[in-house]
């Protein structure tokens, strides 16, 4: 009798030792999920304002930029342009020519400074808008070579807040960046649309294209993705040999 005793007692017992066992690994398993969490978290919260900072230098950087390009380049050229000016009435008629025609290309170097400091200064998206401003570029990319672009606004566009819509708009100027270099493309249509709380931007090119799942994605593209990812859009590419690039990017917004 006291065996079957003694028996139940060591069942029992190590019954409950390993209920207490399961139990510890079981509470540990909980802790080290909930800590690789906690820590996954924060490593995404670290990788976010480390791109907000970056991208905030970026800005200052470019508006620096357009700063010294409207006061120091512009004002040098139209110093220069007055100065020619001045001298054409001096300069013998077979050499005028030559003088006039450094004043029409000074005329338009002045311009496309003016243009590009405008494009480069964040603060113009509040003054003059997201669909001015890609307009204001458009003109520019336009005058670089024969690159014909087609620009459509469906409906009436959201009011973006200040980080999302200067990000919407780097990222046209990444898209074009990489058409004018890489492309060779003599079309491109860019559609802005807002329909059921979906804004839409897509910017197609007939440039030569390139094959997605052999190509190792650029800077360019990761930049572009991480900028969606920070306002909360989607990125999606579509790219074959010879039949153009085409980019989307959605983003619900929240009424």
């Amino acid at each position: 009798m006291n065996d079957k005793l003694n028996l139940i007692i060591a069942i029992a017992a190590a019954t409950i030792v390993m209920g207490l066992l399961t139990i510890f690994v079981i509470y540990f398993i909980i802790i080290y999920r909930k800590k690789q969490r906690d820590f996954e978290w924060q490593k995404e919260v670290f990788k976010q304002a480390l791109l907000q900072t970056e991208i905030e230098i970026k800005e200052q950087t470019l508006s620096d930029i357009s700063r010294e390009l409207h006061d120091n380049l512009g004002q040098v050229a139209s110093l220069i342009k007055i100065n020619l000016n001045l001298a054409l009435p001096e300069i013998p008629e077979e050499n005028s020519g030559k003088i006039t025609e450094s004043l029409d290309l000074l005329k338009q170097l002045i311009q496309d400074i003016r243009s590009l400091s405008v494009s480069l200064k964040g603060e113009n998206l509040a003054r003059f808008g997201l669909v001015k401003m890609i307009e204001k570029d458009i003109v520019r990319y336009q005058s670089i070579g024969e690159l014909k672009i087609d620009f459509h606004v469906t409906g009436d566009l959201p009011n973006f807040d200040k980080s999302t819509e200067i990000f919407l708009y780097r990222m046209t100027q990444e898209i074009f960046n990489n058409i004018l270099k890489h492309a060779k493309s003599t079309q491109v249509e860019v559609k802005m649309s807002y329909t059921n709380s979906i804004f839409q931007l897509s910017i197609n090119d007939n440039g030569i294209g390139f094959e997605l799942a052999s190509r190792k994605q650029g800077s360019g593209i990761i930049n572009l993705k991480q900028r969606c990812e920070m306002i909360g859009a989607e990125f999606n590419i579509q790219s074959e040999l010879n039949q153009g690039t085409t980019i989307n990017i959605d983003k619900k917004i929240e009424l």
